[in-house]
């Protein structure tokens, strides 16, 4: 009996210690996970420095999760699985809603160095030498688009879905979104490119009429050949010698017939799975001057390598964001 008690208590501290070194072990290992877009190969390089700055101010060990399903990433910042995200607007507050877990911490600021114009571009866009087609007096006219093969990012991409599907629900005076997806309604067919790259390059295979994707803020892909940067009618052409996958598409180009404004992705926290602690050293870390000259997370126009970000200017940088800021934009106050 006695010999049994003892042979209990052995076990009970085996587990506990098991249970305290499992823990420990957990909390040791900062994991990232990166959307599609940003997890393809041209961006190793970025990823590892990202990885590398959180790894310096925690002095813990961080992994790089890439993704080829947006579902999957969103799923691991949510159930905690990954402990930091780069994710989109529309994205993030969706997330949000089904958990208050993940809460949005930096972004990339515009020029200002502000959150004032801490924007991209979400595209609907058409091969270049179609444009014509799609004008009514002299014009882009979004009604054009019916009736045509639609591509988009996935469902539940911020600029490649969410953001441009509400501009057409509005045009065609539909009920929702879903109605946007459902073939015959407005679009002969839908098709999902998976990626931002993908997408452009269905376009460009000529696999869809009409694309909607938003593009780096990049020199290594496009060159603007005609209109105003990031306005209808703006016109990009693949340039020689571009990153995979567009290097088979040089010289191919699209028009933009329909821009939105979208507020930068935040880098979100699991603030359940991510301690305090470790939350204030990596916003700490981030902000640096390190980080913002890092050419490979922020960099220069006439930088040779690509980066997570462009750095349009010496001001260029991440910046704190919350849940309220990105609701606001939302509501368009």
């Amino acid at each position: 009996m006695k010999k049994n008690f003892w042979k209990i208590i052995v076990i009970v501290l085996m587990s506990i210690i098991l249970i305290s070194c499992g823990k420990k072990a957990k909390n040791d290992v900062i994991k990232i996970v990166f959307l599609p877009n940003e997890s393809n190969e041209s961006l190793k390089k970025s990823r590892e420095e990202f990885a590398a700055a959180i790894q310096k101010a925690t002095g813990k060990k961080v992994e790089i999760v890439t993704t080829t399903d947006y579902n999957i990433a969103l799923e691991s910042i949510i159930s905690g699985k990954a402990q930091i995200a780069y994710i989109g607007a529309e994205t993030y507050l969706s997330a949000n809603e089904r958990s208050k877990d993940v809460q949005a911490v930096l972004t990339n600021s515009g020029e200002s160095g502000t959150l004032k114009d801490a924007l991209y571009y979400s595209f609907i866009a058409v091969r270049g030498e179609d444009a014509d087609k799609y004008k009514t007096d002299g014009n882009y006219d979004l009604k054009k688009i019916n009736g045509k093969v639609m591509a988009f990012v996935t469902n539940t991409s911020t600029s490649g879905f969410v953001i441009p599907a509400k501009a057409i629900v509005k045009e065609f005076g539909l009920k929702d979104t879903d109605e946007v997806l459902q073939e015959g309604k407005v679009f002969s067919k839908v098709i999902f490119g998976s990626s931002h790259p993908g997408t452009q390059v269905t376009l460009f295979k000529g696999d869809a009429d009409v694309a909607t994707f938003a593009i780096p803020k990049a020199f290594t892909i496009y060159e603007l050949i005609g209109g105003e940067e990031n306005k209808v009618g703006a016109t990009y052409k693949v340039k020689q010698g571009a990153i995979a996958p567009f290097g088979d598409y040089a010289g191919k180009s699209f028009t933009v017939i329909k821009s939105i404004a979208v507020p930068n992705g935040p880098i979100v926290f699991n603030v359940k799975t991510l301690s305090k602690e470790d939350q204030e050293k990596i916003k700490k870390g981030l902000l640096s001057k390190e980080v913002t000259d890092n050419p490979y997370i922020f960099s220069p126009k006439t930088s040779k390598v690509r980066g997570l970000f462009l750095k349009e200017n010496p001001n260029t940088g991440f910046v704190e964001a919350n849940t309220e800021w990105y609701k606001q934009i939302k509501n368009g106050e």
